[in-house]
C-alpha cells in the first residue's frame, strides 16, 4: 500500500508540475527591449532587457550576467544561458544582482555554480517561470525582502567539485516576508557529506505554498536531506508535495504548517513549528 501510495503521490506531483511550474509567459516585444548578445555583460541602466538567443560562457568565476541596476527587467525569452562548458569546478553565477525591483523571468539558467544569485539589497524581486538545470550548487537564492519565487522548475542542483563538502539547495529564501509558490524542485545531489535542502526559508515572515520538492536520492556519506527547511520566525508551509527526504518539513523557527502531503521521508514534521490541519 505505501508503494502504490507514493507511486500515486509522484504521479499526481509530476502532473501538478507540469500544470504550474516553469510555464511559459508571453515574452516582452523585442522591439521594446534592449537585446543581450554576449557574455559576461553587465546591465547598469534600468529598462527591459531581453535574449535574442541561447548564449554560452565557459567562466569558471564572476557572473554570466550582473545587474547592477534597479528597476531592471530581464527576459531570457524562452533561451539558455548555459555555463556548462566552465565544468563542475565552477564559481560563477549565472545571473546575479544587488539591486532592487530586479525581474527574471522565462527561460533556462544552466550550468554554474549559483543558477540565479539576487544577494542583499535585491528587494521587491522576482523570479518567475525560469528553469535552472544542472547548477552545481543552488537553484536559486534570493535575499532581498518581499520577493517572488514563483512557477519555476529547479531541476538536477548539484554535483560541484569546489570542495569536498558542498551543501545543496535548490530554493533559497534569504528574504524577510518573500513568497516562494508552486515552483518544482527536483534532483539533489550533494557532494562529500553535504546537505541536500529542497526549498529553504531562512528568515522571518515567509512563506511556501503551493511547491512540489522531491529529492530522488539520498545523500551519503553523513549529510541529510530536508525537503523544506523553515528557519525563520512566524514561516508558513502550506499546501506542498514532498517526497523522498530525511526530514519532510522541518521548523527551526516558528509558524504554521498546514495541508502538506510528505511520503516516503524518515521523518515527516520536525522542529518548532505548530501543525496546523489537513496534513498527510
Amino acid at each position: 500500500m505505501k508503494i502504490a501510495r507514493l507511486t500515486i503521490l509522484l504521479i499526481f506531483a509530476t502532473l501538478s508540475a507540469s500544470v504550474y511550474a516553469a510555464k511559459p509567459i508571453k515574452p516582452v516585444n523585442p522591439f521594446l527591449c534592449t537585446p543581450i548578445t554576449s557574455l559576461p555583460t553587465t546591465i547598469s541602466t534600468p529598462g527591459v532587457y531581453c535574449l535574442t538567443g541561447s548564449l554560452t560562457s565557459a567562466q569558471t568565476t564572476g557572473n554570466a550576467i550582473t545587474i547592477s541596476a534597479n528597476d531592471v527587467t530581464l527576459d531570457l525569452s524562452g533561451w539558455t544561458v548555459d555555463g556548462q562548458a566552465a565544468g563542475t569546478g565552477t564559481t560563477a553565477n549565472g545571473i546575479y544582482s544587488t539591486a532592487a525591483n530586479v525581474t527574471i523571468r522565462n527561460g533556462t539558467v544552466r550550468g554554474f555554480f549559483d543558477g540565479v544569485r539576487l544577494d542583499l539589497g535585491s528587494n521587491g524581486a522576482t523570479v518567475r517561470a525560469i528553469t535552472t538545470d544542472l547548477n552545481t550548487r543552488l537553484g536559486i537564492y534570493v535575499a532581498g525582502h518581499s520577493s517572488l519565487i514563483q512557477g519555476n522548475q529547479v531541476l538536477n542542483t548539484g554535483g560541484s567539485t569546489t570542495a569536498v563538502h558542498v551543501n545543496v539547495d535548490g530554493i533559497n529564501s534569504a528574504g524577510e516576508g518573500t513568497l516562494v509558490d508552486n515552483n518544482l524542485v527536483s534532483g539533489l545531489t550533494a557532494t562529500g557529506g553535504g546537505s541536500e535542502t529542497g526549498i529553504a526559508l531562512t528568515t522571518p515572515q515567509s512563506t511556501a505554498r503551493g511547491n512540489v520538492v522531491n529529492d530522488t536520492a539520498r545523500p551519503t556519506g553523513g549529510g541529510v536531506s530536508v525537503g523544506i527547511l523553515a528557519g525563520g520566525a512566524a514561516s508558513a508551509v502550506v499546501n506542498n508535495i514532498v517526497p523522498n527526504f530525511t526530514y519532510g518539513v522541518d521548523y527551526a523557527g516558528t509558524g504554521v504548517y498546514s495541508r502538506n502531503t510528505v511520503v516516503n521521508c524518515t521523518n515527516s514534521y520536525t522542529g518548532s513549528g505548530t501543525a496546523g490541519s489537513g496534513n498527510d
